[in-house]
């Protein structure tokens, strides 16, 4: 199995750290010319930019708290403009991911791309203005079934809720943004496994195992008594798993079939709303198979998420790497903090590698807080 980016990071950081302090040592043996050269090839090595990072955002909005998962992925508006006013004082050029996945950019400058999933109408009220006003452009994906039903545009009400068809038109006709796919119902589906005790009367962690048993629109879900199942089995996205039904577990014939028709009928329904046709195809939770990236390509996808490697830029790929980002990344801390984190991780998403211990301290600092738990499956 290939190393991904992550493990391969962290092995060049440890190296680098090993010549360094040999540098450091020859240096101190009165060998000053090998140990400077040593220790200079040495960060030159780490910093050398050799990706174009692909930066995610879900929620923009002051209150999250309808979302089980919004301490992991909201970003409040005041944080998101400073962070995209930092982009744009620090040189860092935004392009649409098309140029990316076209191989038309050079991994050694700065240049990256902005991606938005879920949809949020959020995104619409706060995020969009913010990206015009820079001239940043943006790939927002939307699963169909979250599709708001509202007519028209709406105002601020900018806590709950995802964007609605006429908001989708709207951004996409915009010419600064794109609108892609994101499934049909971002959904964990049951498979063979150990059963999950819940409490019935909440929306938790487990929210996207009860989607499955909720067919149909469910774009306003929060706004609904949650399913009363308890305990649910074991589940993985619908896309990648065979899963269980009252017949048994599907063959994997039956998972693609299932799989194939689901993309197809997403992707016809975005096209059809956007008035194009649509080809990107963001993964839900990131969770992809050979088997089902052989499905979406048969259905008339051709760009994807998913990736684990490096972005090469400069030459086309079918998928991209991305770079998560959430609020309070060191824990509760100042802005300037904040944006230090972030400019961190977007050097590290490039391949700069001498921005790791920050990313490294401001994730210890979170984690130790207590305040913001990880869910054992990304929503």
């Amino acid at each position: 199995m290939a190393l991904d980016r992550k493990h391969i990071r962290y092995a060049r950081v440890v190296a680098g750290v090993v010549v360094l302090s040999g540098a450091v040592l020859l240096i101190l043996r009165g060998h000053w010319a090998v140990g400077a050269v040593l220790g200079a090839g040495t960060l030159w090595a780490l910093s050398r930019r050799r990706s174009v990072p692909v930066i995610v955002y879900h929620a923009v909005t002051p209150d999250a708290s309808w979302l089980p998962w919004g301490a992991n992925v909201a970003v409040r508006p005041e944080v998101f403009r400073a962070q995209m006013e930092t982009l744009a004082r620090t040189g860092w050029e935004v392009v649409p991911d098309d140029r990316l996945f076209g191989g038309q950019l050079d991994p050694r400058k700065r240049q990256l791309a902005l991606h938005f999933d879920d949809a949020y109408h959020n995104v619409f009220v706060h995020a969009r203005p913010c990206l015009e006003r820079l001239g940043f452009p943006a790939t927002v994906f939307a699963s169909t079934d979250f599709i708001d039903p509202s007519q028209g545009v709406r105002g601020a009400d900018t806590t709950r809720g995802y964007m609605n068809a006429e908001e989708l038109r709207a951004m996409d006709g915009d010419g600064l943004f794109k609108i892609g796919c994101h499934g049909k119902d971002h959904v964990l589906g049951p498979v063979p496994g150990p059963m999950m005790a819940r409490d019935p009367a909440t929306w938790g962690p487990e929210t996207a195992h009860l989607w499955y048993y909720m067919p149909g629109n469910k774009a306003r879900w929060f706004e609904q008594a949650p399913p009363g199942i308890t305990p649910i089995p074991d589940s993985q996205s619908v896309l990648v798993a065979r899963l269980l039904t009252p017949q048994g577990q599907e063959t994997e014939a039956q998972r693609s079939a299932r799989v194939r028709a689901d993309l197809s009928a997403a992707r016809s329904l975005m096209s059809r709303l956007l008035g194009r046709e649509v080809v990107d195809f963001c993964w839900p939770f990131d969770r992809v198979s050979d088997a089902a990236l052989a499905d979406a390509r048969a259905v008339g996808f051709a760009h994807f998420t998913g990736g684990r490697q490096d972005n090469p830029g400069n030459r086309p790929v079918e998928t991209v790497s991305r770079t998560h980002v959430h609020d309070h990344a060191a824990g509760f801390a100042p802005l300037w903090v904040e944006l230090l984190v972030f400019r961190a991780r977007v050097e590290i998403a490039a391949g700069n590698l001498l921005w790791s211990p920050i990313s490294w301290a401001a994730s210890a600092r979170r984690r130790l807080s207590g305040q913001f738990p990880r869910f054992g499956r990304r929503i």
